[in-house]
């Protein structure tokens, strides 16, 4: 499906450029402003979901967080969103060419694919939603102990490489880089899933929010 481009919350950007809560000054204002018109000019959001049964993947290797999220789901829905090619290679050349374009790009698109993924997960919300179906947060590989080889699994599961053209390396990262797969758990009750928290993140050792005295849940 494609998905229409939508500008990235401001506040949402900052967060990714490690300023959140910070009041721009004129000049950081306009390279945002600079930031969100090239983005704008070289995305093209898409996106996928699917439901499967849960037992369609194997997901035994896939983490005890995963397993606790999808806890009494009797099915799921898989999801992929990516805002293209064109974005990477706008990445790339601002990289030898203005680097603090390239950074405001970067949270820019960072928080743009958050919103591509906002919009397939109403999609899908609104399917579950006509069938009695209750769906969970989105739960991404690599999140807690989730391994990043499931991605593997998503975009097979999902036909990713002819639907929208998202691919994955053999180092598990997806191609192009700014793009999200995510599992919901649905089941015929209210499910809220459940956060995998600091204590299991393959991130916690490096995380920049836990140097600041907080989580990512919380800014």
């Amino acid at each position: 499906m494609e998905i229409e481009y939508r500008a990235p919350d401001r506040r949402l950007v900052l967060r990714y450029l490690g300023a959140a809560g910070w009041q721009p000054d004129d000049a950081t204002a306009a390279l945002l402003d600079r930031a969100e018109a090239c983005l704008r000019a070289a995305a093209a959001p898409r996106g996928a979901w699917r439901s499967l049964p849960a037992g369609a993947l194997d997901l035994a290797n896939a983490g005890s967080d995963l397993a606790r999220h999808l806890q009494g789901c009797g099915s799921l829905v898989l999801l992929a969103a990516t805002l293209g090619a064109g974005v990477d290679a706008l990445l790339r050349r601002l990289e030898v060419t203005d680097i603090a374009l390239c950074a405001a790009v970067d949270a820019a698109a960072s928080a743009a694919i958050e919103a591509a993924c906002d919009a397939v997960e109403a999609d899908a919300r609104a399917w579950a939603a006509g069938r009695g179906l209750y769906l969970t947060g989105r739960y991404s590989p690599g999140y807690g102990d989730c391994p990043l080889e499931l991605q593997h699994e998503l975009c097979l599961a999902l036909d990713t490489p002819r639907g929208i053209g998202l691919t994955v390396t053999p180092q598990h990262l997806l191609a192009p880089r700014k793009s999200v797969t995510a599992i919901l758990g649905a089941a015929d009750h209210p499910v809220a899933g459940a956060r995998a928290g600091c204590a299991r993140c393959l991130l916690r050792e490096t995380c920049a929010y836990r140097k600041r005295g907080t989580t990512c849940a919380s800014e």
